[in-house]
């Protein structure tokens, strides 16, 4: 009997490649959300930090206008900043649930062809053993027959 070979195993390895392509797809957009959630978390301490320094110049005996002014500026830019940065990740978190989604496709279209593999390799299987139990049938026909076959048999037909 011939060795197994699965006849669509080129399919197989075309879907196990597309399917690590999409793999990589989806962590190295994940890689961007955190790099883009990492700089959202720099603006907030940013924010935090200007809130701190606008407290101290109010607190001052003397009212530092220009100080305050600054300091509203660069809140409000901050604002405006944080706001493009989760704009940014909901993008990209849509992104990521498009990405995940062609990763899942992709496993179920590979696992179909593995499940193809697996049957055909137990229907290969099993014709081996069975042609295997008629070739151990047929010698252990040629030794009772050599060995005279069944005294009953012989002695029935002599009579």
């Amino acid at each position: 009997m011939k060795k197994f070979e699965f006849r669509l195993e080129k399919l197989l390895r075309v879907r196990l490649q597309a399917e690590k392509v999409k793999k990589q797809g989806l962590a190295d957009i994940r890689c961007e959300i955190e790099r883009e959630e990492a700089k959202l978390e720099r603006l907030n301490r940013s924010k935090g930090v200007t809130f701190d320094e606008l407290r101290t110049h109010s607190l001052q005996e003397t009212l530092d206008i220009p100080g305050v002014l600054r300091c509203y500026c660069r809140l409000q830019a901050i604002d405006e900043n944080i706001q493009v940065q989760k704009t940014a990740i909901n993008t990209l978190g849509q992104e990521e649930a498009l990405r995940r989604q062609a990763v899942i496709a992709a496993r179920r279209d590979r696992k179909v062809v593995e499940n193809l593999k697996k049957r055909e390799h137990a229907r290969h299987l099993k014709e081996v053993a069975r042609l295997e139990q008629g070739f151990l049938d047929e010698i252990g026909l040629i030794q009772y027959i050599k060995k005279g076959g069944d005294g009953r048999h012989e002695s029935s037909v002599l009579g």
